[in-house]
C-alpha cells in the first residue's frame, strides 16, 4: 500500500517538473512482479529488480525489525493510505527490508531519506528543492 502511495505521488510530482531526470525504481520483487506493479501505477517508469539486495545494500539499506513493518508508527500512515484509496496488495520481495529514497546526480547522492518505518512518507518537497538548487 505504501509503495502504491509513494509511486503515484512521485509520478504526479515528476509530471509537473519537466526538467526532472528519469526516475529509476529498485525493488526486491521479481522482474515479472515489478512489471505488473508498474503497469498499473506508472507504465512509463523504469524499474530494476534486486532480489539479492545488492543495490539496497550499496545504499546502506538493511534488514529491519518487525516493528518497522507493523509497529505503532505505521498505523496512522496506513490508515491515511487506506482512506486515500491505496489498498494492501500482495507482498513481493522481502517486506522486512528497509527502504529509502535517493536523488543521485553524476554518481553522487545529492539527497537521501532512509525511511524510519514502512509507512514513512518520502519528503519529495525536500528532494525537489535540492534538485532545483543544484540544477
Amino acid at each position: 500500500m505504501f509503495c502504491r502511495r509513494d509511486v503515484e505521488d512521485l509520478r504526479v510530482r515528476v509530471a509537473d517538473e519537466a526538467s526532472f531526470p528519469e526516475v529509476l525504481f529498485v525493488h526486491l520483487g521479481t522482474v515479472e512482479a515489478g512489471e505488473r506493479f508498474f503497469e498499473s501505477h506508472w507504465p512509463e517508469a523504469r524499474a530494476v529488480s534486486d532480489p539479492d539486495k545488492v543495490i539496497y545494500e550499496a545504499f546502506g539499506l538493511g534488514r529491519a525489525s518487525l516493528s518497522w513493518v507493523l509497529g505503532l508508527r505505521v498505523w496512522m500512515p496506513g490508515l491515511r493510505a487506506l482512506l486515500s484509496g491505496h489498498r494492501i496488495g500482495r507482498v513481493t520481495g522481502d517486506p522486512h527490508w528497509s527502504s529509502g529514497s535517493f536523488l543521485v546526480r553524476d554518481a553522487v547522492v545529492a539527497w537521501e531519506q532512509r525511511h524510519a518505518h514502512s509507512g514513512d512518507t518520502p519528503r519529495w518537497d525536500e528532494m525537489f528543492a535540492v534538485f532545483r538548487s543544484e540544477g
